[in-house]
């Protein structure tokens, strides 16, 4: 009978009790949970969150940062019969406060620092009933009614005199600043050091609300919700929903994929027997923990295998923690994958026996041996989230290190389709996991046409959105936007995205993908944003907006002499840059026009750039 994800991850627990489950570092140290203590904790709080009133079937979010704490939090709501709302802890109030509505979320679990946005937004939701906060006590002073009431009172007052004065907001600051000062004084708990980085602005109109959840008794603290006494056994089936996952998406407003606890165990499964993991398995996670990748084959993976998860302590320190850790299976998206490649041939380069020993095949193992001792000689670096440069994947190989790429969708749970350890090949993601079914839509006379997918991984629809998912879902079969082919040796090849196609004056097809790729070899374009002009109603000529590597340009003008660079002669070095590197691509695939942008493009989470908020500034300027 297929399980539930609470069921696979109870069982991995009672079978390797006494195994690291998880461990973050503190202090200078790795701080180990074991996989009995972890379902201690996770049963303690999903009875504590049945008693608060968490319902079978109530859609409570999860914000905050990756941590063992996100993911117990994530485990109990689940094991209380809840459907989780995992929610991107960098979202600004306007698309949170979306998200919250769309999905009638009814609790939330919140850091701290997403707690201040939430607070922006709470009272255009009236359907949160609970806000539990993840990391932080709630000040003492908070606790007592009378001073609450005193200090709710004066807060509205002040906000009224500050709206009815006009009153400058450097005097507002001050006076606000002042009453802080006074708030720290009353507080015990804010004597503690732990809590010393924590602002209260005592009269700002969010502490209001702050203190009107507190009165009506729906603002509670993490460490206050356990109970002893276990839930009975969970009635949830394989194919209910479990989580409901909203896309950060590259073409405008999100929606909520639901997934079943079969789209995910299946899942898990079939990347456990594609790529041949086992309960050695070790992952560090540095990925938003948001996002379904990172989640399912960052997380649940190892903990379904009895594997561990290491929470790495930031992008930063990924080198070290990587040297220290050394994971059997990593993570990545391909943007860290091209900076990890860059800083170690750089290292090599600049170290005179270093190039001189990587030059020649007899003595290259004598530093690729050092890289291969310092990242993993036995880890499988694993790329998703967008395409992988082929050039990157032969980077790694020639260091002797193990990449593969896959593909996938929050929508398929989310792996379709992954290289293996010992079946690589260039270019491609691979063969479909066990029990994926692909092929390609209405294909053209290259074979290239959008990819479909059928298989339990599928998801159930989007939440409160039957004309999306009727869209989406046809006959089984999932349309995912993509377009692709399948390879003579049964790979499937990712071309680009169907809205993305650009349709040349000859008929002939561009994938602006290819091409960015291309362009991003240069030294000097840091981001790059390809797209059709409008020639006609049916033809488009290959543009782009470009984003020059502020770097680089510094120091191109430092080794030229050349006191600071001109718009124009930043126009120029770009313009040579996209013909030298364009040269690998066919006429009608060269870029025929580009404009400079001074900023980064806007991103998603997984840095993909937004186009449809580029595009519109693009066609008005």
């Amino acid at each position: 009978m297929a399980q539930t994800i609470p069921q696979i991850i109870e069982a991995s627990c009672k079978k390797f009790p006494n195994k690291i489950a998880m461990q973050y570092k503190s202090d200078g140290a790795w701080k180990p949970l074991s996989y009995a203590r972890l379902w201690e904790i996770v049963e303690k709080l999903a009875a504590g969150l049945r008693q608060l009133g968490i319902k079978e079937n109530m859609h409570v979010a999860l914000i905050g940062p990756s941590s063992t704490r996100w993911v117990i939090a994530y485990l109990a709501i689940l094991r209380a019969d809840g459907i989780v709302l995992p929610i991107d802890k960098e979202l600004k109030a306007t698309e949170l406060r979306h998200i919250l509505d769309d999905s009638d979320a009814q609790a939330v679990l919140v850091a701290q620092p997403q707690f201040e946005t939430l607070l922006e937004v709470i009272d255009d939701l009236p359907l949160l009933e609970k806000i539990i906060l993840l990391d932080s006590p709630l000040p003492e002073a908070l606790d007592r009614d009378e001073v609450a009431v005193l200090v709710a009172k004066l807060s509205g007052l002040w906000r009224e005199l500050v709206v009815d004065l006009k009153i400058p907001e450097e005097r507002t600051l001050e006076i606000e600043d002042c009453a802080n000062e006074t708030l720290k004084l009353l507080s015990k708990q804010q004597q503690k050091q732990k809590d010393k980085q924590q602002k209260y602005n005592l009269l700002a109109g969010t502490e209001l609300t702050r203190r009107k959840l507190l009165q009506e008794k729906r603002l509670f603290a993490f460490r206050d919700i356990s109970e002893s006494n276990p839930l009975p056994p969970s009635r949830r089936s394989a194919d209910d929903c479990a989580i409901i996952l909203y896309t950060s998406g590259t073409t405008g407003r999100s929606k909520g994929a639901m997934l079943s606890h079969r789209n995910i165990v299946s899942n898990l499964d079939g990347v456990r027997q594609h790529i041949n993991l086992d309960g050695t398995i070790s992952t560090l996670s540095f990925l938003p923990i948001n996002h379904v990748f990172e989640q399912v084959c960052g997380v649940l993976l190892p903990l379904s295998l009895g594997g561990t998860v290491t929470f790495a302590e930031s992008i930063k320190k990924l080198g070290d923690n990587l040297n220290e850790i050394k994971p059997t299976f990593l993570l990545a998206v391909p943007a860290v994958y091209q900076m990890l490649l860059a800083r170690i041939m750089k290292n090599i380069e600049t170290k005179p026996s270093s190039r001189l020993l990587y030059k020649f095949a007899p003595t290259r193992k004598l530093v690729t041996g050092k890289i291969q001792q310092i990242l993993g000689k036995n880890t499988t670096f694993a790329s998703g989230g967008a395409a992988l440069d082929p050039e990157i994947a032969t980077g790694f190989r020639n260091l002797g290190l193990n990449i593969i790429q896959g593909y996938g969708i929050t929508e398929t749970a989310p792996v379709i389709a992954a290289e293996q350890p010992h079946r690589t090949k260039a270019g491609t993601v691979g063969l479909p996991l066990p029990d994926v079914e692909i092929k390609i839509a209405n294909p053209n006379k290259d074979g290239e046409g959008e990819i479909v997918v059928k298989g339990p991984n599928v998801m159930l629809g989007y939440y409160n959105n039957p004309e999306e998912t009727r869209d989406a879902l046809i006959d089984g079969w999932y349309h995912t936007g993509d377009l692709g082919r399948i390879d003579t040796d049964g790979m499937l090849v990712i071309c680009g995205r169907v809205k993305n196609l650009i349709v040349t004056p000859n008929g002939k097809n561009v994938y602006p993908e290819e091409i960015e790729n291309e362009l991003l070899k240069s030294p000097y374009i840091c981001e790059i944003m390809v797209y059709g002009h409008k020639l006609s109603a049916t033809a488009e000529e290959v543009y782009a907006v470009v984003f020059p590597d502020q770097e680089a340009l510094f120091n191109y003008a430092k080794e030229n002499n050349i006191g600071h660079l001109s718009a124009a002669q930043i126009e120029a070095l770009i313009r040579n840059e996209i013909l030298s590197f364009g040269k690998n691509l066919a006429d009608y695939k060269r870029v025929k026009k580009f404009t400079l942008r001074e900023d980064e493009f806007p991103k998603t989470t997984t840095r993909k750039i937004k186009r449809y908020i580029v595009e519109p500034e693009i066609s008005t300027s």
